[in-house]
């Protein structure tokens, strides 16, 4: 920790120590209500932490702002990755939130003591340097939620509406969302059956590359779930999300029936995926000239808006898939 927020943290905890010196204990009651205060939260990666029941200043850590956003909790500060993986509807509720900087340049410890949160919530990678999880946690109780891929922002998605306090919420969408995806599967069955198999492709930031989707990545099971037959040139023991591939091979998608790609909310390909869909090789594809390229729309915004999106994207491809001639 810097030395100006390290001497602001330190007066703030003496403070919290005498104002609070009652309520230390986990599950201590609210003299009022009788509820909780607090409540422990196990298994983070800073161990068991004592947190708010009912928490109402939130500082949003990397890549859990959009999730808040998506189920009413507005914080009080965020991550700049928040402002980047947000919609338009999202980024109007948090129009005058502050950042706290981020992963990508550091983060503001100061600014997050001003902000005087209750809790901060963050996910982490091991081995991650530009997030000081002591350091959060000496401002206030910090949850920090391992992940490895960003489809397990998704699969903790449950985990931090719960911090928060909106466990039943998330946990009853999540169950509609299955849903969702249960009746797509019957009720385009016969269509489906006669699609074969589909690809989610994307632009890389690997010169010379593109990348698919393999069986860990949250866009494949979204598709799989829906009924249909994943392509069976991923490699089936991914070491990540994506799998990387030479351009120059661009013509094992060939047995690919339909190919998804990353868009924009708007349906518009991203730059980096826009310059594969140009590629002379891609246009060539049999799904290419068939006309069975489908957008599937902000497929990194974990959020039910963005799940509802691809709902559609995928309910359309179904529709509009043509057999090839």
């Amino acid at each position: 920790m810097r030395p100006g927020a390290r001497a602001v943290v330190a007066a703030l905890a003496v403070a919290g120590l005498v104002a609070g010196c009652g309520g230390a204990d986990s599950g201590n009651a609210d003299s009022t209500s009788g509820a909780p205060a607090t409540r422990v939260i196990t298994g983070t990666g800073l161990g068991d932490v004592e947190i708010p029941s009912e928490p109402k200043r939130v500082v949003a850590g990397w890549l859990v702002g959009t999730l808040l956003v998506d189920i009413g909790v507005t914080p009080v500060g965020m991550f700049d990755d928040l402002k980047k993986n947000a919609s338009p509807a999202a980024l109007d509720k948090i129009k005058d939130v502050p950042s706290v900087g981020g992963v990508e340049t550091s983060v503001n410890l100061e600014k997050i003591v001003e902000l005087e949160p209750d809790l901060i919530v963050t996910m982490f990678r091991p081995g991650m340097k530009n997030i000081e999880l002591e350091s959060l946690q000496e401002i206030a109780p910090t949850v920090a939620i391992e992940i490895v891929d960003p489809s397990h922002v998704w699969a903790n998605y449950a985990k931090v509406a719960d911090v928060v306090g909106k466990g039943a919420d998330a946990t009853m969408k999540l169950s509609d969302l299955d849903k969702t995806w249960a009746d797509i599967a019957i009720s385009d069955k016969d269509k489906i059956a006669g699609i074969g198999e589909v690809v989610y492709a994307e632009g890389s930031a690997q010169a010379g590359n593109f990348q698919i989707a393999t069986n860990t990545a949250l866009v494949y099971e979204r598709l799989t779930k829906s009924g249909l037959t994943y392509f069976s040139g991923a490699d089936p023991k991914p070491a990540r999300y994506n799998q990387q591939i030479s351009l120059e091979d661009l013509s094992r998608l060939s047995s690919a029936n339909a190919i998804f790609f990353e868009a924009d909310i708007d349906g518009k390909p991203t730059a980096r995926t826009q310059a594969l869909l140009d590629s002379p090789v891609f246009k060539a594809l049999p799904a290419a000239v068939a006309g069975n390229v489908f957008p599937l729309r902000t497929p990194y915004a974990y959020t039910f808006e963005a799940a509802e999106l691809q709902a559609e994207d995928i309910r359309g491809a179904i529709e509009k898939f043509k057999p090839a001639a």
